[in-house]
């Protein structure tokens, strides 16, 4: 019994198909599929049992079209998962160098800052003994 939405031939439309048209179909299928379609009739002309053959067949189709779709997607899938993996390693490897360039950056900030405090402190002391210095020469005099 073919479910809702699965399409229906007729007997002349699977004969109209031809045998190129079924070999198209049947591509890369086992043998037993090969055996199934190329067996005769075994009815003695009883349409009955031809239109359940035809249906058989035509759900036999319906199935390897869904599988070779999902064969398809699943192959799609690994595709984008492997650009995912890719952008994956790129992000990693662009995030080490940003860190890697933030330390070199909080090392150069933290020497100039240092330098800076060496320089005012060197400065302040300078002015310090200058200062001293006048105050203990104008002692003297």
């Amino acid at each position: 019994m073919l479910s809702p939405g699965i399409r229906t031939l007729s007997k002349k439309d699977l004969e109209a198909a031809g045998k190129d048209e079924r070999e198209a179909l049947l591509e890369h299928d086992s043998d037993l599929e090969e055996m199934l379609f190329s067996q005769p009739s075994t009815s003695s002309g009883n349409e009955n049992v031809d239109h359940k053959m035809d249906s058989v067949k035509l759900q036999i189709q319906e199935v390897q079209d869904v599988m070779r779709d999902n064969v398809q997607k699943v192959m799609d899938r690994g595709e984008r998962l492997e650009d995912l993996q890719e952008a994956s390693d790129r992000l990693n490897m662009a995030g080490n160098e940003f860190r890697e360039t933030a330390k070199r950056a909080q090392r150069r900030a933290w020497l100039q800052n240092v330098k800076s405090r060496f320089i005012i402190i060197s400065i302040t002391v300078t002015i310090v003994l200058f200062i001293v210095g006048k105050k203990s020469h104008c002692a003297f005099i």
